[in-house]
This record gives C-alpha cells, sequence and structure tokens, in this order.
C-alpha cells in the first residue's frame, strides 16, 4: 500500500512490518474516507489492484475526483463495490476469494489491495441492547468475516486495510476512545493508525501503533480539500 503521507511510508519501509489486517479509525470528520481513497488511488497508480468496498449510502465521487485529477485510467485498476447491510457486506467478504481467483484466471493477475469503508459501521447500526441473541450473531458474524480476511492476507499475500469506528467507554470519571468492534478487533488488528483533530482546523494527528511490538509513533499532517498533505 501507498499511503498519501510520507513520513507514514517512510516509517512501514523502514520498519519489518508483520503480515495481517491494518485498521485505520476515529471519530467523524477527521478523514478517513479520504485517507482511504488516497491509498487506493495512490497504490494504483503504482500498478497496484485494489478492491474498494464502501459502506455507507452515497458513494463519494466528488471526493474521488478530487483526489484523482490525472487519470481516470487509474481509476480503472480500483474495483468500487457498494453495500448498505452488514449481511451484504459479510456475503461479500466471504466471496472474495473467489472473485479473486475469477480474475486471476481472466486477467492473469492478482488483486493486491483490499480495503473496506467501514468494516463496523453496518455492524453497529443492527446492535440492539435488548436482543442479546441478535448481538451474539453480529459479533459472530464481525469476528468470522475478519478471519477470512486475514486469510485472504496469509494465503495470497493481499494487503487489508479497515476503516473503523470510535467506541467511547467510561471508567469512573474517565471516558476513554477505542476502536468500535470491542476484543474482535483488538484480536484480529495488530497494525493501527489513529486519526484525530487537533486544535488547528485543518490539522490531524496521527498515532500509528503496532500492538504486538509495543511500538508506537505520533505525527501531524494538514487535511486538505485535495487529501492529505
Amino acid at each position: 500500500m501507498r499511503f498519501p503521507i510520507l513520513e507514514l511510508n517512510q516509517h512501514f519501509n523502514s520498519i519489518e512490518i508483520l503480515p495481517g489486517i491494518f485498521s485505520v479509525f476515529g471519530d467523524f470528520g477527521v478523514g478517513k474516507t479520504t485517507f482511504a481513497l488516497q491509498t487506493a488511488i495512490n497504490s494504483a497508480k503504482l500498478g497496484q489492484e485494489v478492491i474498494f468496498v464502501y459502506t455507507k449510502p452515497n458513494v463519494p465521487s466528488v471526493k474521488i475526483q478530487l483526489l484523482n485529477k490525472n487519470s481516470n485510467k487509474i481509476l480503472d485498476k480500483i474495483l468500487f463495490i457498494q453495500t448498505t447491510r452488514f449481511s451484504e457486506l459479510y456475503k461479500i467478504i466471504f466471496n472474495f476469494e473467489f472473485l479473486f481467483l475469477n480474475f486471476l484466471k481472466e486477467n492473469k493477475k492478482k488483486f493486491n489491495i483490499i480495503i473496506i469503508d467501514s468494516i463496523t459501521n453496518l455492524y453497529r447500526l443492527e446492535l440492539n441492547m435488548e436482543k442479546k441473541e441478535r448481538n451474539y450473531n453480529l459479533n459472530y458474524q464481525l469476528n468470522h468475516m475478519l478471519a477470512n480476511l486475514t486469510f485472504l492476507n496469509d494465503t495470497y499475500g493481499i494487503e487489508i486495510m479497515v476503516v473503523n469506528e470510535v467506541s467511547r467507554k467510561t471508567h469512573g470519571d474517565q471516558i476513554t476512545e477505542v476502536e468500535s468492534g470491542g476484543k474482535v478487533m483488538e484480536f484480529w488488528t495488530d497494525k493501527k493508525l489513529k486519526i484525530s483533530k487537533t486544535k488547528k482546523l485543518n490539522e490531524r494527528k496521527l498515532s500509528f501503533a503496532i500492538i504486538s511490538e509495543n511500538y508506537d509513533l505520533e505525527f501531524f499532517s494538514n487535511l486538505r480539500e485535495n487529501g492529505f498533505e
């Protein structure tokens, strides 16, 4: 993957990044979709084939055009898939292997990257505190989806990025921000990037961590109309 932020690319290239799912998360409006789209476009410019799954009602076509002003041929390397139902997202993820093998057979080349924006927003919409059995099934499906994405990463070397939201937990008088999806996301995602707003209007703080390695890094970037810079 080729990220839109030079410093993040430099650190990815300078350390041994373990395989697995890369999670990008943050609050509403911090630029998660912009970051994901820029990563897809930058990677496509390097000749990589990308699957981009979008799980919100309106595809950000204007944003896509702003981020990719040079050539529509770049977008030919990105397969956009949209769904607004969690059950459909579940089926899409379990059809990825078939899609991957069929694409390889017909085009003699493989998909390199899968980006899902977002992995949990549809899951959260269906959670209901009064329906414990339904919530149990949703957690099972989320766990199953992440397990399948890990399998694709391990078996075929496909890089996986999932975009996620923030949940807030209260411990006494303190409120902490954690990645949505709870222990399921903690188990399956070891590489994480949290994007946060700062006191400066366009500035974003990026907190990168590899949990198993006890490695963390913070840096800043500006978010403009044409993306991160």
